[in-house]
C-alpha cells in the first residue's frame, strides 16, 4: 500500500492563488507549508488555517482538505482524515486522489470493504493509475477474493513494469491463496528491485517456511526483522506469521 500526492495540487494553487488575489505574504506560507509540510501536526495547522482564510464551502481550496487529511492519516487520526476526505470529494467530485486516499485511511481503521469501495471510485475515475490498481489488489487479497485481486496486481505491473511495490502485492495475494512459488518468484523480483523491502523479506520467509525450506525462512525473516522490528506484528494483522522457532 502507498499513499499518493494528487497531481494537480499544484494547479489548484495556483488558481485559488489567482482568483482569490489578493492574498498576505503569511497565507502563501500556509498554503506552502500545507502542502509540502511532512510534521502532521505542522501540515494539518497550516491546511487549518488556509481553509479559515478562504472558506470551508470554496470548492477552489478542495486540496487544502485533501492534504490536512493525509496529516491526520500519518497522525493516526482516520476518522478525521475520512471527514476531510469527504469535504475534498464533495468540492471536487472528480477528485480520484482523495477517494484513493480515503481508502487508504479505512485501511488503516482496518474496514477493508469500505477501503475497497473507494478504490473502485478511484480507478473509475482514473483507471490507467498503475498505484490504485496496486493498492486494490492488496486489499483484495486481504479480503481472500485473489482472482480479482491478481487481475488488478496482474494490470498494475502491466501499466509500470517491475514496480517493487506491485510485485510485492501480487507476492501477498499468491501467498494467501497458497501459491508458494509463485509468491517467492514475485517476493524475490520485489527485492531485486527493492533490496529492503521488508514486506517481501518476510512474505518470502514465510513461503519458504511453508515449503519446508527452514533455512531459507530464517534468513529472510531475520532480514526483515533487522530492517522493521515491528514486521512480526504487522503482518499478523495482515493474517501471515511467522510458525514457531523462526
Amino acid at each position: 500500500m502507498r499513499a499518493g500526492r494528487s497531481p494537480y495540487v499544484c494547479l489548484a494553487v495556483l488558481s485559488a492563488a489567482l482568483v482569490l488575489a489578493p492574498v498576505a505574504e503569511a497565507q502563501i506560507a500556509d498554503v506552502d507549508t500545507c502542502i509540502n509540510e511532512s510534521s502532521p501536526r505542522i501540515e494539518i495547522a497550516a491546511c487549518t488555517r488556509v481553509i479559515e482564510y478562504w472558506g470551508d464551502a470554496n470548492a477552489q481550496i478542495a486540496w487544502a482538505f485533501y492534504h490536512r487529511a493525509q496529516g491526520f492519516t500519518v497522525a493516526g487520526s482516520y476518522d478525521r482524515a475520512i471527514d476531510d476526505y469527504g469535504m475534498a470529494i464533495r468540492l471536487r467530485p472528480g477528485y480520484a486522489h482523495a477517494f484513493a486516499d480515503r481508502g487508504l485511511a479505512y485501511y488503516g481503521k482496518g474496514a477493508y470493504e469500505r477501503a475497497v469501495a473507494d478504490f473502485d471510485a478511484a480507478i473509475r475515475l482514473e483507471p490507467a493509475d498503475a498505484a490504485f490498481l496496486e493498492d486494490r489488489c492488496f486489499l483484495l487479497a486481504i479480503l481472500g477474493r485473489f482472482e480479482r485481486a491478481l487481475r488488478d496486481c496482474d494490470q498494475a505491473l502491466r501499466l509500470s513494469p517491475g514496480d517493487p511495490l506491485a510485485l510485492d502485492s501480487r507476492g501477498y495475494a499468491h501467498l494467501r491463496s497458497g501459491a508458494l512459488e509463485s509468491a517467492i518468484t514475485d517476493y524475490g523480483a520485489a527485492l531485486k528491485v527493492s533490496p529492503a523491502l521488508d514486506t517481501s523479506l518476510f512474505g518470502r520467509g514465510i513461503a519458504y517456511a511453508r515449503k519446508g525450506n527452514r533455512k531459507r525462512a530464517a534468513r529472510d525473516l531475520a532480514a526483515a526483522r533487522a530492517i522493521n522490528p515491528k514486521i512480526d506484528q504487522q503482518m499478523a494483522r495482515l493474517m501471515i506469521t511467522a510458525p514457531a522457532g523462526l
